[in-house]
């Protein structure tokens, strides 16, 4: 049975979502599941078999604790199978797609995943504080959701062979 630790930073609640439902899908395929709040707690990755560390963007770049907790088990983190993602509006557009997926080349240099991925992520302006609000609509973007569950769960399925073939 594999062990993941599904690890996220999130300041709207949107990388805490996307991280409950890579939890789920990794439920249905017998995985033994661990989801926490790197903004709250630290496990060590020690005793699972795949790492999944997800965050926000915020200017382009993920938030700190969801880094620091990457540069902190370094080392465990080499003995595992990791995978990371990012949530961010700009993955809701064809055109900014792979600048989105190279937000997440600055942790890439600390781990090796094997996977990687950026969802996009949604604008509830009541979630966000005030100057992320005039921030995002200084770009013109207007409030919506952009999560889709069906891809985040494709992925999320998709990992539990990476941990078979690395293992």
């Amino acid at each position: 049975m594999v062990k993941v630790l599904v690890g996220y930073a999130s300041d709207s609640g949107t990388a805490r979502d996307i991280a409950g439902l890579i939890g789920d899908a990794l439920r249905a395929t017998s995985c033994v599941v661990d989801v926490v709040d790197l903004m709250v707690e630290r496990p060590s990755p020690l005793g699972y078999d795949l790492v999944v560390v997800g965050s926000g963007i915020h200017a382009g770049s993920w938030y700190a604790a969801a880094t620091d907790y990457l540069i902190a088990h370094k080392d465990a983190l080499g003995e595992v199978s990791v995978a990371l993602f990012n949530t961010c509006l700009n993955a809701a557009r064809d055109d900014m797609q792979e600048v989105s997926l190279g937000y997440n080349a600055s942790v890439e240099a600390i781990v090796a995943p094997v996977a990687s991925a950026s969802f996009a992520g949604r604008f509830v302006p009541e979630e966000v504080g005030f100057f992320k609000r005039i921030f995002l609509r200084t770009l013109q973007q207007r409030p919506k959701d952009h999560v889709n569950p069906d891809a985040i769960r494709a992925w999320a399925q998709g990992l539990v062979a990476t941990v078979d073939t690395a293992s």
